[in-house]
């Protein structure tokens, strides 16, 4: 019985492989993961800078400047 369930789980990796190949194969699926993380790169950036905008509305620019003098910052009145 274990001989039967072993070879037909071996048939149906042979038509995984198959089927694998006939829709495009590894480089295919490459390309389109690139595609995926290009546009996930794009969508951080946007929704970064658009909780930088909310929080600025939402809390007010800061009334006091703020400078950067070799790493530290201090405030000026």
């Amino acid at each position: 019985m274990e001989w039967v369930a072993f070879i037909i789980s071996i048939i149906a990796l042979g038509l995984s492989v198959l089927a694998m190949k006939r829709t495009g194969g590894v480089a295919e699926m490459k390309k389109e993961v690139e595609s995926l993380s290009s546009l996930g790169e794009s969508l951080r950036k946007k929704s970064a800078d658009i909780l930088d905008r909310l929080e600025k509305r939402v809390r007010g620019e800061e009334k006091s400047t703020v400078k950067q003098d070799g790493g530290e910052s201090s405030k000026t009145e």
